[in-house]
């Protein structure tokens, strides 16, 4: 009889659960664009940081080429402008202490100082704008090259087929690690975190990552658990068992 007991309440604490992918990602566009690449052969693999589809990006890489190279104009007419506010400012300075240069002679050189230093602050402020618009275009040709990062799953367009931000791309998983769901008992839950994890009949890994404090909406005499670990096989149906050593 006692060792009936001991099994009843061993099986208390057996639950049954599906294997997980550790987490899932759904992609989606972030910005408007015709598809012009849509690989499906990166369906069902595995992929670090691939592009699984891209966005015409055709006018923005045009952009970003004038861009670049207003940006160097600009750079070098700011460091001419810089060289000739020196002599200006170096020449005024001398004339404004000669009693032999009239005061409209002192003004005029006041004046071509104060209009290349004008010059130089609008130049500078081209500058600013136009490698913010630079920043801007780069980031919109990294957002129309969509990529992924774990197994892709499914991919969702094709080419030829026009997006607007917030169209679903594709859907992967971060398949890393494997995840576990249990409902255990309320009055369970206590007893479960100190026991080790068997999956199967064998100790395992898995370790308790979630536990929900509030009673599920199906099992409503239950908190939702989350275990993750290693080692076995997605959409496998896992027999989990709590037990001392």
């Amino acid at each position: 009889m006692k060792k009936l007991l001991i099994f009843l309440a061993s099986m208390l604490l057996a639950y049954d659960a599906k294997v997980l992918p550790f987490d899932e990602f759904d992609i989606k566009a972030s910005v408007s664009g015709e598809v012009i690449f849509a690989d499906k052969n990166f369906e069902a693999e595995n992929v670090n940081n691939k592009t699984i589809v891209k966005l015409d990006d055709y006018q923005e890489k045009v952009n970003k080429t004038n861009l670049k190279t207003q940006i160097k104009l600009l750079k070098n007419e700011i460091k001419k402008t810089k060289e000739a506010l020196k002599r200006k400012e170096k020449t005024y300075l001398k004339y404004k202490d000669l009693k032999t240069k009239s005061q409209i002679e002192k003004d005029l050189k006041f004046y071509d100082y104060i209009n290349t230093y004008n010059q130089l602050i609008n130049l500078k402020l081209s500058l600013s704008s136009d490698m913010a618009n630079l920043k801007k275009t780069e980031d919109l040709i990294n957002k129309k090259n969509i990529k992924a990062n774990g197994y892709v799953y499914e991919i969702y367009v094709n080419r030829g087929d026009y997006l607007t931000p917030g169209r679903l791309v594709a859907k992967v998983y971060d398949t890393s690690r494997e995840k576990l769901y249990i409902y255990v008992p309320i009055d369970k839950i206590d007893s479960i975190k100190t026991k080790k994890i068997y999956i199967n009949n064998k100790l395992s890994s898995f370790k308790i990552t979630k536990i929900w404090h509030v009673p599920d909406e199906k099992f409503v005499t239950s908190y939702k658990v989350e275990l993750v670990g290693k080692g076995l096989k997605f959409g496998d149906i896992v027999d989990v068992e709590f037990k001392k050593e």
